[in-house]
């Protein structure tokens, strides 16, 4: 099973009028008025991703010298609930914003410089402190570069970032649906996506069962992965609870089209997820969406979800190394699980506050000042046309 948990946190706040998912150019005025549930749903994915990897996978792959005693395997549903969170905040986004191009801007600002920070660190590791089945070639470093090494045949650097190229997949679904319009009344293209989804996943589960033409099933497979199909119905439950929150089209289609989604998304579902799971993940969702959820006001949580990028990226690998050596240094097992959680976040907030939230304000800056310079040229073309 793929390591759980996609980027958790692709920015530091989430508002009502722009959400977590993105990152504004400092021209394009926005109110302040933060979700802070919405904030705290990515901090509870992100420390749901921490523990499944510090206790599941990491006895799985490495062994605690002796047992931990324990295991925390629901790493699967925080992927699940990133997803639909991911669906939500987005299509909020572009609704509001009404600027692919800034979108566009805003997730590679957001999500690349950091990302290629962490593939250096890998590299980093294997030369100072590796594990034992840590071990990259220079094909495998080039295809992760591009973020999406799994649709070149290559296995993810750090293993925990191949939801990132789904979620970077996404960008580009909902993008080409707000270029053509259909986001604006996104039920019909929700429900031809989901009959997509449907059919082409039970096909290539078909014909994966049997002894079929293995050039088909490759090229079914791709482009499964290309569109997202088997995560598709995540996304497509945020994108419509957001038109129900925001009283847009018709309530009773967007209500179906949720029922549906989380059917499609089951009956495609190649990880056992619980339905009742689900349904309490998008319970939680909508009454997060709505501010109702007092308890995921906790300070605490709002700071890790401010943190949750850099440790999505930074926890795997590094964390693994750290517990591995402190292990085997004499510390317990349960030691040395909480030393390597206590290590990551100290690690993911250094690298969120001195590094990663500075950069991300001058280049977005930069941006601004080239959108600004492009608009200024081209009102300069306009009024000598005119």
């Amino acid at each position: 099973m793929q390591s759980s948990v996609g980027n958790l946190s692709t920015a530091p706040s989430t508002s009502e009028s722009m959400p977590a998912n993105i990152d504004v150019p400092p021209t394009i005025p926005v109110r302040t008025k933060r979700i802070v549930e919405l904030d705290s749903l990515r901090a509870i994915a992100a420390l749901n991703l921490v523990l499944f990897h510090f206790t599941h996978v990491y006895t799985v792959k490495y062994g605690y010298t002796t047992p931990l005693g324990f295991e925390f395997p629901f790493g699967k549903y925080g992927v699940q609930l990133f997803f639909m969170l991911s669906g939500f905040v987005n299509a909020m986004t572009l609704l509001k914003k009404r600027q692919a191009v800034d979108f566009l801007a805003c997730r590679i600002i957001r999500i690349c410089p950091a990302y290629w920070s962490v593939i250096a660190i890998n590299l980093l590791i294997i030369g100072i402190a590796p594990l034992t089945l840590m071990s990259y070639t220079p094909d495998q470093v080039a295809a992760n570069l591009s973020i999406m090494p799994n649709l070149f045949g290559y296995d993810c650097m750090e293993p925990v970032t191949w939801t990132l190229q789904v979620e970077v997949l996404f960008y580009g679904m909902i993008l080409a649906m707000f270029i053509t319009g259909a986001l604006e009344k996104p039920f019909r293209t929700v429900m031809s996506l989901l009959a997509l989804s449907l059919v082409a996943c039970t096909a290539i589960n078909f014909l994966s069962a049997g002894s079929h033409d293995p050039t088909l099933l490759a090229w079914m497979t791709l482009c499964r992965d290309m569109m997202i199909l088997e995560y598709l119905p995540l996304f497509t439950i945020g994108i419509l609870l957001n038109e129900i929150k925001n009283k847009r089209g018709n309530l009773r289609h967007n209500a179906f089209g949720i029922f549906a989604s989380l059917c499609v998304f089951h009956l495609v579902d190649r990880h056992d997820h619980n339905p009742v799971a689900s349904l309490i993940l998008f319970t939680l969702l909508a009454f997060s969406a709505y501010g109702k959820v007092p308890f995921l006001r906790f300070k605490p949580l709002v700071f890790i979800s401010t943190i949750s990028y850099a440790l999505y990226l930074l926890h795997n690998n590094l964390g693994c190394v750290f517990i591995y050596h402190v292990n085997h240094a004499g510390l317990s097992p349960q030691l040395s699980m909480i030393a390597g959680i206590v290590f990551v976040t100290a690690a993911s907030a250094f690298v969120t506050y001195k590094i990663e939230l500075p950069l991300n304000r001058w280049l977005r800056g930069r941006w601004s000042a080239l959108r600004a310079n492009i608009d200024k040229r081209r009102q300069s073309v306009t009024a000598q046309t005119t």
